[in-house]
Protein backbone atom coordinates (compact mmCIF):
# COMPACT_ATOMS: atom_id res chain seq x y z
CA UNK A 1 0.00 0.00 0.00
CA UNK A 2 1.27 3.51 -0.85
CA UNK A 3 1.45 6.22 1.77
CA UNK A 4 0.95 9.10 -0.64
CA UNK A 5 -2.23 11.10 -1.15
CA UNK A 6 -3.49 13.07 -4.10
CA UNK A 7 -3.54 16.86 -3.80
CA UNK A 8 -6.89 17.49 -5.49
CA UNK A 9 -6.79 21.33 -5.20
CA UNK A 10 -3.40 21.31 -6.93
CA UNK A 11 -4.73 19.14 -9.74
CA UNK A 12 -7.80 21.35 -10.19
CA UNK A 13 -5.58 24.43 -10.45
CA UNK A 14 -3.26 22.72 -12.91
CA UNK A 15 -6.12 21.58 -15.13
CA UNK A 16 -7.65 25.04 -14.98
CA UNK A 17 -4.39 26.53 -16.21
CA UNK A 18 -4.20 24.07 -19.11
CA UNK A 19 -7.80 24.71 -20.14
CA UNK A 20 -7.39 28.49 -19.98
CA UNK A 21 -4.24 28.33 -22.12
CA UNK A 22 -6.13 26.27 -24.70
CA UNK A 23 -9.02 28.73 -24.48
CA UNK A 24 -6.66 31.59 -25.35
CA UNK A 25 -5.54 29.72 -28.46
CA UNK A 26 -9.14 28.84 -29.34
CA UNK A 27 -10.28 32.46 -29.11
CA UNK A 28 -7.21 33.74 -30.95
CA UNK A 29 -7.97 31.41 -33.87
CA UNK A 30 -11.67 32.26 -33.93
CA UNK A 31 -10.92 36.00 -33.93
CA UNK A 32 -8.30 35.76 -36.65
CA UNK A 33 -5.15 36.48 -34.62
CA UNK A 34 -3.90 32.98 -35.48
CA UNK A 35 -4.33 31.47 -38.94
CA UNK A 36 -2.96 28.38 -40.72
CA UNK A 37 0.37 30.05 -41.51
CA UNK A 38 1.00 31.42 -38.02
CA UNK A 39 -0.10 28.13 -36.45
CA UNK A 40 2.50 26.18 -38.43
CA UNK A 41 5.11 28.84 -37.64
CA UNK A 42 4.38 28.64 -33.92
CA UNK A 43 4.57 24.83 -34.02
CA UNK A 44 8.00 24.98 -35.66
CA UNK A 45 9.13 27.66 -33.20
CA UNK A 46 8.19 25.53 -30.20
CA UNK A 47 9.78 22.36 -31.62
CA UNK A 48 12.96 23.98 -32.94
CA UNK A 49 13.61 26.75 -30.39
CA UNK A 50 11.63 26.53 -27.13
CA UNK A 51 11.72 22.74 -26.61
CA UNK A 52 15.54 22.42 -26.83
CA UNK A 53 15.98 25.10 -24.15
CA UNK A 54 13.37 23.43 -21.92
CA UNK A 55 15.22 20.10 -22.17
CA UNK A 56 18.63 21.60 -21.38
CA UNK A 57 17.18 23.52 -18.42
CA UNK A 58 15.59 20.34 -16.98
CA UNK A 59 19.00 18.67 -16.85
CA UNK A 60 21.36 21.46 -15.77
CA UNK A 61 19.07 22.51 -12.90
CA UNK A 62 19.92 19.26 -11.07
CA UNK A 63 22.96 19.15 -8.78
CA UNK A 64 25.62 16.62 -9.81
CA UNK A 65 26.73 13.88 -7.40
CA UNK A 66 27.70 10.22 -7.65
CA UNK A 67 24.47 9.22 -5.93
CA UNK A 68 22.44 11.37 -8.31
CA UNK A 69 24.26 9.77 -11.24
CA UNK A 70 23.22 6.29 -10.05
CA UNK A 71 19.67 7.50 -9.48
CA UNK A 72 19.58 9.03 -12.96
CA UNK A 73 20.63 5.69 -14.45
CA UNK A 74 17.86 3.81 -12.63
CA UNK A 75 15.21 6.37 -13.58
CA UNK A 76 16.27 6.36 -17.23
CA UNK A 77 16.20 2.55 -17.35
CA UNK A 78 12.70 2.55 -15.84
CA UNK A 79 11.65 5.31 -18.24
CA UNK A 80 12.75 3.26 -21.23
CA UNK A 81 10.77 0.28 -19.89
CA UNK A 82 7.61 2.38 -19.41
CA UNK A 83 7.85 3.76 -22.95
CA UNK A 84 8.41 0.23 -24.29
CA UNK A 85 5.23 -0.95 -22.56
CA UNK A 86 3.34 2.06 -23.91
CA UNK A 87 4.64 1.33 -27.42
CA UNK A 88 3.31 -2.24 -27.25
CA UNK A 89 -0.07 -1.09 -25.87
CA UNK A 90 -0.31 1.59 -28.55
CA UNK A 91 0.64 -0.73 -31.39
CA UNK A 92 -2.00 -3.27 -30.41
CA UNK A 93 -4.65 -0.58 -29.83
CA UNK A 94 -4.20 0.88 -33.34
CA UNK A 95 -3.98 -2.35 -35.38
CA UNK A 96 -7.53 -1.96 -36.73
CA UNK A 97 -7.04 1.61 -37.99
CA UNK A 98 -7.44 1.70 -41.78
CA UNK A 99 -6.26 5.28 -42.37
CA UNK A 100 -2.45 5.23 -42.27
CA UNK A 101 -2.21 8.91 -41.24
CA UNK A 102 -4.66 8.42 -38.38
CA UNK A 103 -2.95 5.25 -37.18
CA UNK A 104 0.48 6.90 -37.15
CA UNK A 105 -0.53 9.96 -35.17
CA UNK A 106 -2.79 8.06 -32.73
CA UNK A 107 -0.09 5.45 -32.10
CA UNK A 108 2.40 8.26 -31.46
CA UNK A 109 -0.03 10.07 -29.16
CA UNK A 110 -0.76 7.02 -27.02
CA UNK A 111 2.95 6.32 -26.52
CA UNK A 112 3.98 9.82 -25.53
CA UNK A 113 2.32 11.62 -22.62
CA UNK A 114 2.62 15.20 -21.38
CA UNK A 115 5.16 14.16 -18.75
CA UNK A 116 6.73 17.62 -18.42
CA UNK A 117 3.99 20.15 -17.76
CA UNK A 118 1.46 17.65 -16.42
CA UNK A 119 3.87 15.21 -14.79
CA UNK A 120 6.15 17.67 -12.97
CA UNK A 121 3.55 19.42 -10.76
CA UNK A 122 1.77 16.17 -9.86
CA UNK A 123 5.07 14.49 -8.98
CA UNK A 124 6.19 17.47 -6.91
CA UNK A 125 2.91 17.61 -5.00
CA UNK A 126 2.98 13.89 -4.19
CA UNK A 127 6.66 13.04 -3.76
CA UNK A 128 8.39 16.37 -3.18
CA UNK A 129 11.27 18.18 -4.87
CA UNK A 130 13.51 15.10 -4.89
CA UNK A 131 11.22 13.41 -7.40
CA UNK A 132 11.55 16.39 -9.77
CA UNK A 133 15.10 15.16 -10.27
CA UNK A 134 13.70 11.82 -11.40
CA UNK A 135 11.25 13.60 -13.68
CA UNK A 136 14.04 15.57 -15.38
CA UNK A 137 15.76 12.36 -16.47
CA UNK A 138 12.48 10.72 -17.40
CA UNK A 139 11.94 13.66 -19.76
CA UNK A 140 15.34 12.92 -21.31
CA UNK A 141 14.07 9.41 -22.12
CA UNK A 142 10.86 10.92 -23.48
CA UNK A 143 12.70 13.23 -25.86
CA UNK A 144 15.24 10.68 -27.06
CA UNK A 145 12.52 8.07 -27.72
CA UNK A 146 10.04 10.47 -29.35
CA UNK A 147 12.74 11.70 -31.74
CA UNK A 148 13.86 8.17 -32.58
CA UNK A 149 11.12 5.53 -32.29
CA UNK A 150 8.47 8.23 -32.44
CA UNK A 151 9.80 9.40 -35.80
CA UNK A 152 9.78 5.79 -37.02
CA UNK A 153 6.07 5.59 -36.14
CA UNK A 154 5.31 8.84 -37.99
CA UNK A 155 7.47 7.87 -40.97
CA UNK A 156 5.06 5.04 -41.76
CA UNK A 157 2.65 7.72 -42.98
CA UNK A 158 5.12 10.27 -44.42
CA UNK A 159 8.05 9.26 -46.60
CA UNK A 160 9.69 12.65 -46.08
CA UNK A 161 10.22 11.72 -42.41
CA UNK A 162 13.36 9.75 -43.09
CA UNK A 163 15.07 7.86 -40.30
CA UNK A 164 18.83 7.36 -40.15
CA UNK A 165 21.42 7.16 -37.39
CA UNK A 166 22.44 10.78 -37.85
CA UNK A 167 18.87 12.05 -37.61
CA UNK A 168 18.21 9.93 -34.53
CA UNK A 169 20.85 11.75 -32.52
CA UNK A 170 21.09 15.13 -34.24
CA UNK A 171 17.62 16.64 -33.93
CA UNK A 172 15.74 19.22 -31.87
CA UNK A 173 14.95 16.72 -29.10
CA UNK A 174 17.89 14.37 -28.72
CA UNK A 175 20.69 16.91 -29.31
CA UNK A 176 19.59 19.19 -26.43
CA UNK A 177 19.43 16.10 -24.18
CA UNK A 178 23.02 15.26 -25.07
CA UNK A 179 24.12 18.87 -24.55
CA UNK A 180 22.40 18.95 -21.16
CA UNK A 181 24.01 15.66 -20.12
CA UNK A 182 27.47 16.86 -21.15
CA UNK A 183 27.01 20.09 -19.16
CA UNK A 184 25.72 18.14 -16.16
CA UNK A 185 28.43 15.46 -16.19
CA UNK A 186 31.20 18.02 -16.72
CA UNK A 187 29.90 20.03 -13.75
CA UNK A 188 30.42 23.16 -15.81
CA UNK A 189 29.01 26.25 -14.13
CA UNK A 190 27.33 28.47 -16.69
CA UNK A 191 27.11 32.26 -16.22
CA UNK A 192 23.87 33.27 -14.54
CA UNK A 193 22.62 35.26 -17.56
CA UNK A 194 22.98 32.11 -19.68
CA UNK A 195 21.17 29.97 -17.13
CA UNK A 196 18.35 32.52 -16.87
CA UNK A 197 18.04 32.78 -20.65
CA UNK A 198 17.82 29.00 -21.02
CA UNK A 199 15.12 28.87 -18.34
CA UNK A 200 13.08 31.78 -19.71
CA UNK A 201 12.97 30.40 -23.26
CA UNK A 202 12.23 26.88 -21.99
CA UNK A 203 9.34 28.21 -19.88
CA UNK A 204 7.67 29.55 -23.03
CA UNK A 205 7.31 25.98 -24.37
CA UNK A 206 4.30 24.95 -22.28
CA UNK A 207 1.99 27.97 -22.76
CA UNK A 208 2.73 28.17 -26.48
CA UNK A 209 2.12 24.43 -26.91
CA UNK A 210 -1.30 24.62 -25.28
CA UNK A 211 -2.21 27.79 -27.23
CA UNK A 212 -1.38 25.92 -30.45
CA UNK A 213 -3.61 23.02 -29.36
CA UNK A 214 -6.43 25.46 -28.62
CA UNK A 215 -6.05 27.11 -32.01
CA UNK A 216 -6.26 23.73 -33.74
CA UNK A 217 -9.37 22.83 -31.74
CA UNK A 218 -11.00 26.01 -33.07
CA UNK A 219 -10.93 24.54 -36.58
CA UNK A 220 -13.27 21.71 -35.54
CA UNK A 221 -17.08 22.09 -35.33
CA UNK A 222 -18.12 21.98 -31.66
CA UNK A 223 -20.55 19.06 -32.13
CA UNK A 224 -17.86 16.97 -33.77
CA UNK A 225 -15.36 17.98 -31.11
CA UNK A 226 -17.56 16.57 -28.34
CA UNK A 227 -18.95 13.47 -30.05
CA UNK A 228 -16.07 11.89 -31.97
CA UNK A 229 -15.92 8.29 -30.66
CA UNK A 230 -12.40 7.63 -31.96
CA UNK A 231 -11.08 10.54 -29.91
CA UNK A 232 -12.51 9.05 -26.71
CA UNK A 233 -11.12 5.63 -27.65
CA UNK A 234 -7.58 6.99 -28.07
CA UNK A 235 -7.93 8.97 -24.83
CA UNK A 236 -9.15 5.89 -22.94
CA UNK A 237 -6.19 3.82 -24.11
CA UNK A 238 -3.72 6.54 -23.09
CA UNK A 239 -5.38 7.44 -19.76
CA UNK A 240 -6.73 4.09 -18.53
CA UNK A 241 -5.41 1.02 -20.36
CA UNK A 242 -1.80 2.19 -20.56
CA UNK A 243 -1.34 3.07 -16.86
CA UNK A 244 -3.20 -0.07 -15.77
CA UNK A 245 -0.78 -2.23 -17.76
CA UNK A 246 2.20 -0.31 -16.33
CA UNK A 247 0.88 -0.69 -12.77
CA UNK A 248 0.30 -4.44 -13.15
CA UNK A 249 3.76 -5.00 -14.64
CA UNK A 250 5.28 -2.87 -11.89
CA UNK A 251 3.54 -4.93 -9.21
CA UNK A 252 4.42 -8.27 -10.80
CA UNK A 253 8.10 -7.36 -11.26
CA UNK A 254 8.43 -6.01 -7.72
CA UNK A 255 9.59 -2.56 -8.79
CA UNK A 256 8.56 -1.24 -5.36
CA UNK A 257 11.46 -3.21 -3.88
CA UNK A 258 14.15 -1.17 -5.67
CA UNK A 259 16.23 0.52 -2.98
CA UNK A 260 16.16 3.39 -2.02
CA UNK A 261 13.03 4.32 -3.98
CA UNK A 262 10.51 1.98 -2.39
CA UNK A 263 6.87 2.44 -3.32
CA UNK A 264 7.60 6.01 -4.51
CA UNK A 265 9.01 4.65 -7.79
CA UNK A 266 5.76 2.89 -8.68
CA UNK A 267 3.80 6.04 -7.82
CA UNK A 268 6.20 7.95 -10.08
CA UNK A 269 5.75 5.72 -13.13
CA UNK A 270 1.99 5.52 -12.51
CA UNK A 271 1.78 9.30 -12.83
CA UNK A 272 4.00 9.38 -15.92
CA UNK A 273 1.97 6.62 -17.60
CA UNK A 274 -1.30 8.40 -16.74
CA UNK A 275 -0.66 11.91 -18.07
CA UNK A 276 -2.62 12.93 -21.20
CA UNK A 277 -1.38 12.90 -24.79
CA UNK A 278 1.65 15.17 -25.22
CA UNK A 279 1.00 18.48 -26.94
CA UNK A 280 3.94 17.86 -29.28
CA UNK A 281 1.69 15.28 -30.98
CA UNK A 282 -0.43 18.15 -32.26
CA UNK A 283 2.65 20.12 -33.28
CA UNK A 284 4.14 17.22 -35.26
CA UNK A 285 0.72 16.59 -36.80
CA UNK A 286 0.62 20.25 -37.85
CA UNK A 287 4.20 20.17 -39.13
CA UNK A 288 3.72 17.04 -41.27
CA UNK A 289 0.00 17.49 -42.06
CA UNK A 290 -1.01 14.31 -40.21
CA UNK A 291 -4.64 15.05 -39.35
CA UNK A 292 -3.75 18.03 -37.11
CA UNK A 293 -7.37 18.79 -36.18
CA UNK A 294 -8.04 15.19 -35.05
CA UNK A 295 -4.77 15.16 -33.10
CA UNK A 296 -5.67 18.42 -31.38
CA UNK A 297 -9.00 16.84 -30.41
CA UNK A 298 -7.21 13.92 -28.77
CA UNK A 299 -4.79 16.21 -26.92
CA UNK A 300 -7.60 18.47 -25.71
CA UNK A 301 -10.05 15.74 -24.70
CA UNK A 302 -7.40 13.60 -23.00
CA UNK A 303 -6.18 16.65 -21.07
CA UNK A 304 -9.67 17.41 -19.76
CA UNK A 305 -10.41 13.78 -18.87
CA UNK A 306 -7.04 13.34 -17.10
CA UNK A 307 -8.29 15.57 -14.27
CA UNK A 308 -10.39 12.56 -13.25
CA UNK A 309 -8.34 9.62 -14.51
CA UNK A 310 -4.96 10.53 -12.95
CA UNK A 311 -6.29 10.48 -9.34
CA UNK A 312 -8.19 7.26 -10.12
CA UNK A 313 -5.06 5.55 -11.47
CA UNK A 314 -3.04 6.63 -8.44
CA UNK A 315 -5.77 5.27 -6.15
CA UNK A 316 -5.87 1.98 -8.07
CA UNK A 317 -2.08 1.65 -7.70
CA UNK A 318 -2.52 1.90 -3.93
CA UNK A 319 -5.19 -0.82 -3.68
CA UNK A 320 -4.04 -3.38 -6.26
Amino acid sequence: MSEFTVDFPMMVNMMGTLLLLMAVGYIARKTGFIDDTSSKWLSNFVICVCQPFMIINAVISVEFSTENLKTAGIVMAVGIAVHAVSAIVSHIATLKYKNIDERAIVEYGIIFGNCGFMGFPVIKAMLGDTALFWAAFYVIDFNIICWTYGMIVLSRARKEIRINVKNMFLNYGTTPCLIGLVLWLSRLTLPQPVVSTVKYIGDVCTPLSMIIVGSLLATIPLKRLLTEIKVYYASAVRLIINPLVVILIGKLTGIEQIHPFGSALLIFITVMASVPVASNSAMFAEKYDLMPARTAQIVGVSTVLSAVTIPVMIWLESVI
